[in-house]
């Protein structure tokens, strides 16, 4: 009786893959040079100005923009997204590691002025916690975006995406003409609408109440 190796191993401890389904070791060395993997190659940008421009244009499509919108509203930090927004775009050869960390600031503001456009209270990064802005919002109650969501962070010992946190997010890391498209925009009245009703959902649950 033959025993199937996969019953053996806990899958979803390896998420939802075998350590079978893996690349061997040093795979990528023996691939055809003529097939490189999109960011084996040079990039599509290779400055900040055009690299925003490409994420405030695919940022403001319309369901990218209503995606955001219900991601940041659900609880998942700018930067988080941030991240997955840049790491994805590396992915797929638009920018090298370099330029990619240039432009974690811009994009952190861009997501964080569609949060401010659809009246999301939303968190910068992952351990935040509502409290400590709005104890930040008393002492600066008129100063503009970056001056409230103004974050003194260190960066980490290693050099890891994750670990990079701006020390301030500033509308000055984001290009004119970028910048110019995110401030004139109006966000879809029934989107907004809908956030509002989620909110208010969640402010009369039984759980919230509690």
């Amino acid at each position: 009786m033959s025993i199937n190796p996969d019953e053996l191993i806990n899958v979803e401890g390896f998420g939802g893959r075998t350590p079978f389904e893996r690349p061997v070791p040093g795979q990528s060395l023996t691939n055809d040079p003529d097939t490189k993997y999109p960011w084996e190659q040079p990039p599509k940008f290779t400055n900040v100005s055009s690299a925003t421009m490409e994420i405030v244009a695919d940022s403001y499509e319309k369901e990218t923009y209503e995606m955001i919108a219900l991601t940041l509203a659900d609880g998942m930090p700018v930067g988080s997204l941030a991240s997955i927004i840049l790491q994805t775009g590396f992915q797929e050869g638009k920018w090298n590691p370099d330029l990619m960390m240039l432009l974690i600031e811009p994009t952190m503001y861009i997501l964080a002025s569609i949060a401010e456009q659809c009246g999301i209270d939303y968190l910068l990064y992952e351990g935040d916690s509502y409290e400590s802005y709005d104890e930040d919002e008393e002492e600066n109650n008129n100063k503009s975006l970056e001056d409230i969501k103004n974050i003194n962070s260190q960066m980490g010992q290693h050099l890891k995406f994750k670990d990079l946190k701006p020390s301030q997010i500033t509308k000055q890391s984001v290009p004119e003409e970028a910048l110019e498209m995110v401030e004139n925009f109006e966000p879809p009245q029934e989107l907004v609408s809908l956030l509002e009703k989620r909110k208010e959902e969640k402010n009369n649950s039984l759980l919230e109440r509690t």
